[in-house]
């Protein structure tokens, strides 16, 4: 056996014992450095939810709506004014007057009073808050009433009534309509499905596919009335500027209407239930639909109109 010489390292005094000390001290930093950190995600975890739920708060607070808007500037003046007092302090070293901050909150209110974009409720509370601070309150005008009442045609006259409806911008649609006679008798009904439709093109279309179904059925003195002024103007001035989608649809109108005795109008939905009752009707659908009479679902709005009950709008 061949012997093998012990090798000896010789450190110099102090040196394990000095780097013993580097590695405890770096690893207490480290864990130092982790708890701060760790401190502080807590800390503005903790801030952010507390501001979150003051600010929700706040804002959620039951106000008219001119009280609301000047409250919302209020806490926002405020907020902006403690912000910028922190930074001038921690930056510029500089303290900030309260009364020039409290100016500044005031001004912000006064200003977002004169845009006068809401109107206060007309009570004794909303008075005394703005009177309290100074400001002018806008009283909500008394709302307009009128009288709405489906009228039927003209004798030798077929008065059909339409609408459309779309889910959302585009999304499925539907479109409805209903032709009566100058007894206020029901000669039809129809509700025709519409796929990837806006609003306005499905009143456009329910125009246009009652005009065809008349067509057809030669019925050619015709009163088209319904709930969009933009439906309206077109076929009183015979415009053919629509969607592209649309516009064969359109002028195949716009032709079989310069073959009719031909009259348009508006009348507000209230006095248009039947029709939007079928033009929902056909959001369910999945074909075409025709009924001689009116369907169950909207046989108490026919009776009604029938009857001459009147409906009210209010704006």
């Amino acid at each position: 056996m061949i012997p093998v010489e012990e090798t000896k390292i010789h450190l110099p005094r102090g040196a394990i014992k000095k780097d013993v000390d580097i590695v405890r001290r770096k690893f207490s930093m480290k864990r130092s450095d982790k708890f701060v950190s760790n401190f502080s995600a807590f800390q503005r975890c903790i801030y952010t939810d507390i501001r979150s739920s003051f600010f929700s708060q706040a804002i959620s607070v039951s106000f008219s709506d001119q009280v609301r808007v000047l409250w919302k500037s209020t806490i926002h003046a405020v907020v902006s004014s403690v912000w910028l007092a922190r930074k001038q302090w921690i930056f510029e070293s500089k303290t900030t007057d309260f009364r020039s901050a409290l100016s500044f909150v005031w001004r912000t209110v006064s200003d977002a009073n004169r845009l006068e974009i809401e109107c206060m409720r007309n009570c004794v509370d909303d008075l005394l808050i703005l009177r309290r601070f100074d400001l002018r309150g806008r009283p909500a005008r008394a709302p307009v009433i009128r009288s709405v009442i489906w009228s039927p045609p003209a004798p030798g006259w077929t008065k059909v009534n339409t609408d459309g409806a779309a889910l959302s911008s585009p999304c499925a649609g539907g479109c409805g309509g209903i032709f009566r006679n100058c007894r206020a008798f029901v000669k039809g009904c129809f509700a025709v499905p519409l796929d990837h439709v806006f609003a306005f093109e499905a009143e456009l279309l329910a125009a246009s596919i009652a005009i065809n179904f008349a067509w057809q059925n030669g019925w050619h003195r015709i009163w088209l009335e319904g709930d969009s002024f933009y439906v309206v103007q077109l076929l009183s001035s015979r415009s053919e500027q629509v969607p592209w989608r649309i516009r064969h649809a359109w002028q195949r109108c716009i032709y079989q209407i310069s073959k009719m005795e031909f009259q348009v109008s508006h009348i507000f939905r209230e006095g248009n239930q039947v029709a939007d009752a079928l033009s929902k009707h056909a959001l369910g659908l999945e074909v075409d639909s025709w009924w001689a009479n009116s369907p169950s679902f909207c046989s108490l709005l026919v009776d009604n109109d029938f009857m001459g009950r009147e409906s009210f709008r209010f704006s």
